[in-house]
């Protein structure tokens, strides 16, 4: 997902740091104990995992967590069966895409540049062997690079399609609370006072001391607010449809 430039920061520091204290210690008599350090891993992925079930630590912090164990755990592997020449070497490929999910393309970036400085720092056993891996290495890392600039882009898009689904909702729900009011309008305010008009009306037709002219122009208001009842009434029919 997207990451602030600080996390980035981090993130790539994390890789840096795990890639390079796997070499060292690759190279010291501690790379005898390789079972017990994975089981350490383990041991503290899952307690990692616990913290954050129960809340003790957050979820950026998982992410950062499963990064510098990721790198450590496959640079380790690498370094401890013989490097660049290592039948696994291909753990590689993956690393730097997981990375490139988990934190920023440019993390990945600097992974492949930490294996490359790495390399220089390797004696050479197989010279032509390792120059092809490091360079399909190198090579690798643009495309991890534009992949995860494309899995960034998807979840944006998802994200904005999301907006746009509540911002949808709303406005329906808008829509029907308006087809409501104007239901109630129709059925209650509105029909009532036309009727009390009306009725007032037909009490003034009933006056004797009112001319001919006068009602007629009563029994013409009379029938314009029939006709302005009756046109109220189909809005109302059009609105709830």
């Amino acid at each position: 997902m997207p990451n602030s430039s600080g996390k980035v920061l981090m993130h790539s520091l994390l890789t840096a740091a795990a890639l390079g204290l796997s070499y060292f210690i690759a190279k010291t008599p501690i790379a005898e104990y390789s079972l017990q350090i994975s089981g350490l891993l383990v041991a503290a992925y899952m307690l990692i995992s616990f913290l954050i079930r129960k809340k003790f630590l957050t979820v950026a912090s998982r992410v950062s967590f499963d990064i510098f164990v990721f790198s450590f755990a496959v640079s380790f592997l690498l370094f401890t069966t013989g490097g660049f020449t290592s039948p696994i070497f291909f753990l590689t490929y993956f690393l730097l895409f997981g990375i490139a999910l988990l934190s920023a393309p440019t993390t990945s970036i600097v992974a492949a540049l930490s294996f490359a400085i790495l390399f220089v720092l390797t004696p050479r056993a197989d010279f032509w062997t390792e120059i092809l891996q490091i360079a399909s290495l190198l090579s690798i890392a643009p495309i991890s690079a534009m992949f995860g600039n494309l899995y960034i882009q998807i979840l944006k898009n998802e994200q904005k399609i999301q907006v746009l689904k509540n911002v949808s909702q709303d406005f329906i729900e808008e829509i029907k609370s308006q087809e409501e009011e104007v239901k109630s309008w129709a059925e209650g305010d509105f029909k009532l006072k036309l009727v009390n008009i009306q009725k007032y009306l037909d009490e003034l037709l009933k006056d004797p001391n009112l001319n001919d002219d006068k009602k007629e122009r009563i029994k013409d208001l009379y029938q314009q607010i029939y006709e302005l009842f009756l046109s109220g009434m189909e809005m109302k029919k059009e609105v709830g449809k």
